[in-house]
């Protein structure tokens, strides 16, 4: 148990100071690294099956709204339904037309044509689907890579062509999107990985697990650039002193110069935090004239709460 105890611990002070440090879906820069090697894996999966020159490339993420998520959908040539069950989740994968004659390229030389309007002209056949559905398994082998250390918890669901797209199907009101771009022989074609909110969540505790546990990883130098990219975010952190609870009543009472009295072991009940997630215990010391606070432990909320129930 006290080994259990032990590992909750720096779990809980993981997820704390992730959040504390902005990696969330209202900072998309910290999930640039994440999504940048992402494109990297997948360009290695295809390139693995072809003799042609294969490169896969993050071009940008950026906060999608409903009609912005619309519009995304209706440029796209083909729509991939990717089932997250673990996640209680579905991602979309929205790739114009050319990303499909690219996969075509790659992996049989024949994609569409290259002139203008043929490619985009030209039906989607039985062949094309197969390819497309080898492709974004592709994509959904590098998502698992990436956030569940290669379990397989992204499904490649329904393929639907975005004109057979029927009304209401996509119901998200924001996503993420990020947009890879496949290049092969000279030609490129883009894919957009679209992540509902009901994934922000997931995604950011895949996240936190992953940098706990750097050696479980399929690829140890992806946990080291994201550990960097973390701890380059700037964030503002201030010591208060937890203890005490008042009535509303006496709240609205209290007047300048109002002197409040503090409980024996106040000095040990400073905690440190980010916003408002606590993130540490302190101790309140002073060296010369400075106050200090010294830390103790990591907060752990769950053993807090357990705590204060016990002591009724």
């Amino acid at each position: 148990m006290d080994i259990e105890a032990e590992h909750k611990k720096p779990d809980a002070l993981a997820d704390s100071i992730l959040r504390a440090a902005g990696l969330s879906v209202d900072d998309l820069k910290s999930f640039e690294t994440v999504f940048r090697d992402l494109a990297s894996s997948f360009g290695s999966r295809i390139a693995a099956q072809t003799d042609a020159a294969v490169t896969a490339e993050f071009i940008a993420t950026r906060s999608l709204e409903k009609e912005a998520v619309a519009e995304a959908i209706l440029r796209s040539a083909l729509v991939g339904m990717v089932p997250v069950p673990k996640w209680g989740s579905r991602i979309l994968l929205a790739a114009d037309r050319s990303f499909v004659d690219c996969g075509l390229e790659a992996l049989f030389g024949s994609g569409g044509s290259s002139e203008t309007g043929t490619a985009s002209a030209r039906p989607f056949t039985s062949v094309d689907m197969g390819i497309a559905r080898q492709i974004f398994s592709d994509i959904t082998s590098s998502l698992d890579h990436m956030f569940s250390g290669g379990d397989p918890i992204f499904q490649t669901g329904e393929l639907i062509e975005s004109a057979h797209l029927a009304p209401g199907t996509i119901t998200e009101t924001r996503m993420i999107g990020c947009t890879i771009s496949l290049n092969v022989a000279g030609r490129s074609g883009h894919v957009s990985i679209l992540l509902p909110r009901s994934a922000f969540r997931p995604m950011q505790d895949a996240i936190a697990r992953l940098l706990r546990q750097p050696a479980h990883h399929l690829d140890p130098t992806w946990a080291k650039k994201m550990r960097l990219e973390v701890s380059r975010a700037h964030i503002e952190v201030e010591a208060y002193l937890q203890q005490g609870s008042m009535t509303l009543e006496q709240l609205s009472l209290l007047r300048p110069g109002q002197v409040l009295h503090l409980p024996k072991d106040a000095i040990d009940q400073v905690r440190l935090r980010s916003g408002d997630q606590a993130l540490y215990k302190c101790r309140l010391g002073k060296a010369g004239s400075a106050f200090t606070v010294r830390i103790t432990d990591p907060i752990n909320e769950e053993e807090d709460l357990l705590d204060e129930l016990a002591a009724g």
